[in-house]
């Protein structure tokens, strides 16, 4: 039969109504989903992630079109009987194959047009800078055009695969479930040739490179694979449509929906007359019948699948764990969207309202079969995450198994629950399928601005869960009745707004009211405290670079200082009153005192306590002649230490040294001194040498001073900032982000509770206390966002505050140990 114009217009009139609602909704939500990417720009870095994500909406969502239109048109269909009514009419398969595969095509130019659009517009509007650093990470995917090409080619074989197997198969979930392995084989199946066709030597390098080397191989072979492809899909066209006489056929053109559901005519004759004799089922046990039975196959094949992909994730490798997370989760999305999808078909659902069926009964036997086989699914997954966990597969993640059972458990949960309120919601029924995924990603991005921060507080989905659960079951009754109008999908967009936002305002609204109140009187004391101020006209000690000490463990790094010279490097250290570490570096102090220091520290013990303990244990010479000249260099290296501490000190009380270098320089000379002179005391007693040095350890008073003015100094400098700020030589790391205002007011407040909680402290003498309570130093710390010096490892940055509160409490230990043997 030749092809009529007119026709061909008609059908592509009604097959564009038909999907219209999944070709205006696909790019209203890539529109939608580029501004959400914009919006919450800041929960991630600039950088891969970001460009990932938009590179992801990019490709994937029009692949929504690409095998959602073939189900909707084909599939939809189906369920309403109207495929087999098209067969009646002055048509030939070919105007009817050939008009959904025209609409599906230009639904699917128009969304690849506004992703690139969207895409091209998000990556023009960052920086030149940006721009750069997302090229030298392979941030950007380059040549473009290559990708592009492949993304665009991928979709239209997905296309062509989806109306392949959803001609093919009547029912439009297998034909979902079958599609994907067809696109695999053909993806194979092209890689094959090329990998037969070309020699080995063509595939060194990146896979760009070697596509656009071999650009018009593969633009052949991918051009038979799609000729292929098309070939099987209108195959698969003739074959439905032109086999009325088939028994499948048949008993499609029975079957023609004329509004309610009818049961067929042959069923009290034949398998309910059978079932009968067993006496009546009970009303619970039919409605399980009637939910379980029509998708049984579908329900086993999409559990298999799923469990399977579970086990994968039990691997130790990180390969796999993201190979079974795939193939997990499209299985869940579709269990969850066949909650609904058996009674929404030719309105069954309408029947059993008709027969008065109580809605809760109804919905208590459509939402448990499939949440228990969510629930299977989940268990599959924890199994297979207790075996990853017994071998110590993610030694190197930061949260504990039961952070990640939390969230796993959590996300699925919650994406059931949405998912099933679309299955009920769907304005046809196959439709969900695909609706499901996109209002669960929808959720995903309105839900990261808060969860991509509190991560461990994804328990309070379980909130959402129940909103969305308690949503499908009051909405039941107008399901039901037919009713998907207004009076069905305000309550919806109502129940799932408040299921997205309740979220953010039970952990927001926690998070403030366990915010410390402000200490109004003490920060105006600490404001009208008098401090002594910096006189410019002063000579200045110059703190130099080599005095000043990260961390212990990094001096490890540098090189070892010659001692050639050594002697007249100290005295002019010593003698020195412009300026500390000029012509002595600490790393040298330590190759003195410390023979240790000399030799490399093992990396992989990646222990800050072991390697302080190897450089802070002092080498003890005995007192003996041939001894005599290593022993004075040693304590002539215990000079240069205090002569800094006393200096760094009294700079930070006039305000010459911030609280940094006070503790960078003056708290880490102590305790290295302070070890020494402990160490010669033992061996040889009080000698009148080692109480001349024990006269040189800075007093009492002048340590209280020190910390107490560069303390405040530093809070006060933190008030002033609005970027950058730092406070105790930490920066503070606060979310910038608008909606985490309560982060930055809690963050100010606890930097009050900890300059507060040090400052009591010192200056009443309680500093050895702090022995026990450096895990609320810590806690505060943390609540105050405060954290070391930015570096490319830790060997390069700043220590944490905790960690030189606690090198200053052991310093202040040994002092006070020295001063009590000069009292005695």
């Amino acid at each position: 039969m030749t092809m009529n114009r007119k026709i061909l217009q008609r059908m592509i009139w009604k097959d564009a109504r038909t999907v219209r609602t999944l070709a205006i909704a696909t790019p209203a939500l890539i529109v939608g989903f580029f501004v959400l990417l914009g919006l919450f720009a800041g929960v991630s870095d600039v950088g891969t992630e970001r460009m990932g994500l938009a590179y992801a909406i990019w490709m994937l969502l029009p692949m929504l079109i690409a095998c959602g239109a073939p189900a909707v048109l084909i599939g939809g269909e189906e369920e309403s009987g109207s495929l087999a009514w098209l067969q009646t009419l002055p048509a030939g398969w070919k105007t009817i194959a050939t008009s959904k595969l025209l609409v599906t095509s230009a639904c699917l130019l128009l969304a690849w047009v506004v992703a690139t659009i969207c895409f091209l517009a998000y990556w023009s509007a960052m920086s030149d800078y940006w721009i750069d650093r997302i090229r030298q990470s392979s941030g950007l995917p380059e040549p473009f055009w290559i990708h592009c090409g492949g993304a665009v080619t991928l979709s239209i074989a997905v296309m062509l695969s989806s109306f392949t197997t959803a001609y093919w198969f009547r029912s439009p979930i297998t034909a979902l479930v079958t599609f994907v392995p067809l696109v695999i084989v053909s993806v194979w199946g092209v890689m094959y040739a090329a990998v037969v066709m070309l020699p080995s030597a063509q595939f060194r390098g990146p896979p760009q490179r070697v596509v656009q080397q071999n650009f018009g191989t593969f633009a052949l072979l991918i051009g038979v694979g799609l000729f292929v492809l098309a070939g099987l899909s209108f195959f698969a066209a003739w074959r439905r449509l032109t086999w009325p006489e088939s028994r499948r056929a048949g008993r499609a053109l029975g079957e023609v929906s004329t509004g309610a559901f009818r049961p067929p005519q042959d069923v009290a004759s034949s398998k309910l007359a059978g079932a009968m004799v067993f006496g009546r089922p009970r009303p619970l046990l039919a409605l399980l019948w009637l939910q379980v039975w029509p998708i049984r196959w579908q329900l086993t094949l999409l559990t298999m699948v799923a469990i399977v992909g579970a086990l994968f994730t039990g691997s130790s490798s990180e390969e796999m764990l993201v190979v079974g997370h795939s193939i997990c989760i499209l299985p869940l999305f579709m269990i969850a969207a066949l909650t609904f999808y058996g009674d929404s078909v030719r309105k069954r659902c309408v029947f059993l309202y008709d027969r008065g069926i109580s809605p809760t009964r109804v919905w208590l036997t459509r939402v448990g079969p499939t949440l228990c086989v969510t629930a299977i699914i989940l268990a599959s997954l924890v199994l297979a995450g207790v075996y990853r966990d017994a071998a110590d597969a993610d030694h190197a993640v930061a949260w504990t198994w039961d952070d990640r059972l939390t969230i796993t458990v959590m996300v699925v949960f919650a994406g059931f629950a949405l998912t099933q309120l679309v299955s009920q919601w769907s304005p046809r029924p196959t439709l969900s399928f695909f609706a499901g995924p996109v209002f669960v990603q929808l959720a995903a991005f309105v839900l990261a601005g808060l969860l991509m921060f509190y991560t461990r507080a994804s328990a309070v989905l379980l909130l959402s869960s129940m909103i969305l659960l308690l949503a499908s079951w009051r909405l039941t009754p107008k399901w039901m009745a037919g009713e998907k109008g207004k009076e069905y999908v305000v309550p919806m967009v109502g129940f799932i707004v408040v299921a997205l936002f309740l979220p953010y305002v039970v952990v927001l609204g926690a998070r403030y009211a366990t915010t410390p109140s402000p200490r109004v009187a003490w920060r105006q004391q600490m404001y009208s405290i008098d401090l002594p101020r910096v006189d410019p006209t002063a000579d200045k000690v110059a703190i130099l670079d080599p005095a000043y000490v990260r961390r212990l463990e990094t001096l490890v790094l540098k090189a070892a200082v010659s001692p050639e010279g050594r002697d007249d490097r100290i005295a002019k250290e010593l003698s020195a009153t412009d300026s500390i570490g000029r012509h002595l570096s600490f790393k040298e102090v330590l190759q003195i005192i410390n023979v240790r220091s000399y030799y490399p520290l093992q990396f992989h013990q990646n222990d800050a306590q072991s390697n302080l303990a190897a450089y802070s244990e002092p080498h003890v010479y005995p007192a003996a002649p041939r001894f005599a000249d290593a022993r004075e260099k040693q304590f002539d290296a215990v000079r240069v230490l205090l002569k800094w501490s006393r200096l760094t000190r009294e700079q930070a009380v006039s305000g010459g040294a911030d609280f940094n270098v006070l503790m960078g320089v003056a708290e880490i000379s102590d305790l290295i001194a302070a070890r020494a002179i402990f160490a010669y005391v033992e061996q040889d007693g009080e000698t009148p040498q080692l109480k001349a040095l024990i006269e040189l350890v800075p007093d009492r008073e002048l340590v209280r001073k020190s910390r107490r003015n560069s303390l405040i100094r530093s809070w006060r400098q933190y008030q002033s900032q609005t970027l950058g700020q730092r406070f105790a030589g930490e920066y503070s790391h606060k979310p910038t982000q608008w909606w985490l205002g309560v982060e930055r007011t809690r963050a100010d407040r606890y930097v009050d509770e900890l300059c507060r909680f040090l400052l009591d402290r010192w200056l009443s003498d309680e500093n050895l206390a702090f022995g026990g309570e450096l895990a609320e130093v810590q806690r505060l710390e943390r609540e105050a966002y405060l954290i070391g010096g930015q570096a490319i490892s830790k060997y390069f940055e700043d220590p944490e505050l905790s960690d030189r509160i606690a090198i200053a409490v052991d310093a202040d230990g040994w002092m006070d140990q020295l001063r009590r043997q000069v009292m005695d």
